[in-house]
């Protein structure tokens, strides 16, 4: 035992000696590459992988520093700066919003100009409307907050709690629910003892009387006028539409019925089988039964669909068509995003559920964006001012911000990036191997091991980050030995 104490003893000294002494010759290099640094400005780049990558461009306006391989990255530009310390935090400053994102995607805190949320799933949630001054906070299953109007509200679900301006209401209130809780909109009252039992609503606009599941009477006036028997065998409801009103008769699951001016709907053992027609639409449609065969076709506005399914299916409406193959592993989507002032086309496709692939263009089929997911090998990306991003592999088959700048990064074994001014950077095992190009040069590295500049006229090759190296300046040739130019 003395001897393994003592041998413990010895190999810890010996290990600690040897850090000090890697540690401080690692501080010594550092100090005298950024000392015969040249003192007028230019760009910065420093590739100690794994340890750190550090580079600045020549103005000071962008920064980028990684740490320990992929494990913590920082970044400034006079768009965005942030930070993430993966794959557990993230933060993001941009556009007057800042965000900061802890063990994504469960935890998430956001701040713009007018409002600030915080939400930490399923346990904490927070939001505050600075314009309004409307709080609401939880944990759990406590919550507090104040109103627009300054009212103060507090309770601890389910046995007693207050909320304004929630759920559509203006206020809430509940006692040991679902017992009892009482609630108002406006000037109408709502009481519902034992949810959904019984209710009783009184107002100038709102009228209930519920037994559930014997019968309900309920009248939003302007709306409708509801009533069901047996809940939910038999219903009968009157809705008004602008142009007069409707009804719906209801002998459920067998037989549903809806008319109107307009239109009339027939369901027969819902949801299997239907039939539609809109006389003003000249629109009929057929479920024989849904959802393996349907049939439709109208004319103003101009509509056609039909489907086998889950084997093919077709959808066209007068600005978008939806197709499929053996559903859900093909669907091929067009449809109009918007106008500005023209048409923009989206042309989309989900192929294995997983894979995506997306195309904006505008009237002439120029593309705007453009986005390809095949899951889970590779991603690409590309927009209009000719940025370019590919990665590989593609491990996430979706995207959320947090987890993008968090845990995506650990996954991916080669990246490329193309920005809007020409640079192409890429990265492969998470920063061991880099290729930058530039307008003005290449650069080829391989950690700190091998470096390899190379711009018209020139070349720089470094072993070691410069302990030892060659390069040429148009005609003179110059040797490196100890970071220092010879000649």
């Amino acid at each position: 035992m003395a001897c393994k104490n003592f041998f413990r003893s010895s190999l810890g000294k010996s290990f600690r000696r040897q850090g000090c002494i890697v540690f401080t010759v690692l501080l010594a290099i550092f100090s005298w590459q950024f000392l015969i640094s040249p003192a007028k400005a230019e760009k910065i780049r420093q590739n100690w992988w794994p340890l750190f990558f550090y580079q600045q461009s020549s103005d000071g306006s962008a920064k980028e520093l990684e740490l320990f391989g992929p494990f913590y990255y920082s970044y400034f530009t006079p768009q965005v700066k942030g930070l993430a310390l993966r794959p557990l935090l993230a933060k993001e400053e941009k556009n007057n919003q800042y965000d900061i994102y802890f063990l994504p995607p469960f935890g998430h805190y956001q701040r713009g100009d007018n409002y600030s949320r915080l939400r930490f799933i399923p346990f904490l949630s927070a939001d505050y409307n600075h314009s309004e001054k409307k709080r609401f906070r939880s944990f759990l299953l406590l919550f507090w907050g104040e109103s627009k109007k300054g009212e103060k509200f507090s309770g601890f679900f389910p046995f007693y709690g207050k909320l304004y301006d929630f759920f559509g209401k203006d206020e809430i209130r509940f006692y040991l629910w679902p017992v009892h809780v009482r609630s108002r909109i406006g000037q109408n009252v709502s009481r519902t003892w034992f949810w959904p039992v019984y209710n009783r609503t009184n107002g100038p606009t709102l009228y209930q009387r519920k037994l559930w599941p014997f019968y309900s009477h309920r009248i939003k006036k302007g709306f409708y006028d509801r009533k069901f028997w047996l809940w939910p065998f038999f219903w009968k409801e009157t809705f008004f539409l602008e142009n007069g009103t409707g009804q719906r008769e209801m002998f459920f699951p067998f037989w549903i019925e809806e008319s109107s001016s307009d239109y009339h709907r027939y369901t027969v053992l819902w949801p299997f089988f239907r039939y539609f027609h809109s006389k003003k639409t000249q629109t009929k449609m057929w479920d024989f039964p849904r959802p393996f065969f349907r049939y439709g076709r109208g004319e103003d506005p101009y509509y056609r669909e039909y489907k086998v399914w889950p084997l093919v299916g077709y959808r066209a409406l007068e600005d978008s068509k939806t197709r499929f193959i053996f559903w859900p592993f093909f669907v091929f989507h067009k449809d109009v995003l918007g106008y500005s002032p023209q048409k923009i086309y989206y042309h989309g496709s989900r192929i294995f559920l997983f894979s995506r692939f997306v195309r904006i263009t505008d009237e002439k089929g120029n593309s705007l964006y453009e986005f390809g997911r095949l899951w889970p090998i590779a991603e690409a990306e590309r927009r209009q001012n000719g940025s370019k991003v590919f990665f590989f592999p593609a491990i996430i088959p979706f995207h959320h911000r947090g987890i993008d700048l968090t845990i995506a990064p650990l996954l991916r074994l080669y990246e490329n990036i193309h920005f809007p001014d020409g640079t192409v950077r890429s990265k492969a095992l998470w920063g061991l191997y880099r290729h930058d190009t530039t307008k003005k040069e290449k650069i080829w590295e391989l950690a700190f091991l091998v470096s390899y500049k190379y711009k018209p006229g020139a070349f720089d090759l470094k072993f070691l980050n410069g302990l030892l190296g060659i390069g040429k300046d148009y005609n003179d040739w110059h040797l490196r030995l100890l970071f220092l130019k010879l000649f």
